[in-house]
């Protein structure tokens, strides 16, 4: 969820809770407003009733005033010299209304009187309804207008945040495109973006020193690895060593075929990294596939390994031909080493979207969180360990995609055109 979404939905709720409470209080304070008013009118009733009474004016000659009911009536004693309130609903036809009664006693000239006056509440209801329907109104008209006001103000202020966040997503340290952001005046924003370019600059600069010192130590180092293979070679005809001597020649020199060979692939990574296997052509893959797979075919029977091409159609694709022949070696390289020793199976399946190869193997599942990681191998393989990163980097150069899964002691590599 978007920060700014996420902002309006907190201000929006906090500001619906506030105009429910709002209303509630408006509404109650509307209507205690309205009892006061109703109270004021039955006591200053009550006040002219009983001057009235005092000045000799009889029970019967009470009329009823406009929204007053009057009643009284002649009582033994007065019992009591306070104020009842009280509230009750009469039928009217089809409806209810709502009377609100005063009643007190009085002694005028030695009669005790009971007396009672009541007014209806039905037109100050519907008065109280009418202005508590006219607020509801107004705050929801009033909240939708702050809503849209907050999240286009909002927008505006966080514009160049997301505009610093649309740069560094696109962001690529192999370019040289400097990061320049929209100009602010938050300070928030302008030290994100003094932080991230100073940040974005050294990590530029970290990247830059790593690549040339990568590459200027395999390149420096690929003469003397040259010198030393070959000398070990001169060294290893001779016949004046012992047993012991001659093992150790031989681990010497394997163990500097490996650097050699490690070497070269670090080399190919970074020139495909780098995309200096620009040019590509129009290859027919089912051609290239076997022709690999009558290269290899020694390496093939010398397992005894049964391979089964399965080819739907003629698929061309334009790419590197140089990088496919790597990508298409490495594979099959792996599918007959790490076959089983006898009875070994490889299927090689291509259609127009798909090439899948799939090799039986003693070889366990291959963690998937470690299977394009540079040197990740398998405790028991010889290999560099970089063989299925170099596979992935060739897969990325051409847009491709690579999943492996494992079912019934087959790893099976597909690939998505």
């Amino acid at each position: 969820m978007k920060l700014l979404t996420k902002t309006n939905i907190y201000s929006s709720v906090a500001t619906i809770i506030l105009f429910i409470i709002g209303i509630f209080v408006v509404f109650n304070f509307i209507f205690m407003k309205f009892d006061s008013e109703q109270d004021e009118q039955l006591l200053s009733a009550k006040k002219i009733i009983i001057e009235s009474l005092k000045k000799g004016k009889t029970p019967e000659q009470f009329s009823s005033n406009i929204g007053e009911i009057i009643a009284i009536r002649k009582i033994k004693s007065q019992t009591s010299t306070l104020n009842y309130f009280k509230e009750y609903e009469i039928q009217k036809g089809q409806d209810y209304a709502k009377i609100r009664e005063l009643n007190f006693q009085c002694l005028i000239n030695e009669n005790a009187y009971g007396i009672s006056v009541s007014i209806s509440l039905s037109q100050d209801k519907k008065i109280g309804e009418y202005i508590f329907a006219i607020v509801t109104i107004y705050l929801f008209i009033s909240l939708f207008i702050l809503f849209l006001l907050n999240r286009y103000i909002s927008s505006h202020i966080f514009s160049p945040f997301y505009d610093t966040l649309s740069k560094i997503k696109k962001w690529n340290i192999k370019k040289n495109d400097p990061l320049t952001f929209k100009k602010t005046n938050i300070d928030e924003f302008n030290l994100i973006n003094i932080t991230v370019q100073e940040l974005t600059q050294q990590i530029k600069t970290d990247y830059k020193n790593l690549k040339e010192f990568t590459e200027n130590v395999s390149h420096e180092s690929q003469t003397p690895l040259s010198i030393i293979s070959s000398k070990l070679e001169l060294l290893m005809q001779g016949t004046n060593y012992n047993a012991k001597q001659q093992e150790y020649l031989q681990q010497i020199f394997q163990s500097t075929q490996r650097i050699y060979k490690l070497n070269q692939v670090l080399i190919l990574m970074s020139r495909i990294e780098n995309k200096q296997f620009l040019a590509s052509d129009s290859i027919n893959l089912q051609y290239t596939i076997q022709q690999k797979i009558d290269e290899l075919e020694d390496f093939i029977s010398a397992k005894q390994i049964i391979i089964s091409p399965e080819f739907k159609t003629q698929t061309i694709k334009n790419i590197n031909p140089i990088l496919f022949d790597i990508l298409l070696n490495n594979l099959m390289i792996n599918a007959i080493k790490y076959n089983l020793e006898q009875d070994g199976i490889i299927i090689i399946r291509l259609d127009e979207h798909t090439l899948t190869i799939e090799n039986t193997s003693d070889i366990g599942k291959i963690e998937k969180e470690f299977l394009f990681e540079r040197f990740t191998k398998s405790s028991t393989s010889s290999s560099l360990g970089v063989g299925l990163s170099l596979i992935k980097k060739i897969i990325e150069a051409f847009n491709w995609q690579i999943t492996y899964s494992h079912k019934n002691n087959i790893h099976i590599f597909k690939i998505y055109l």
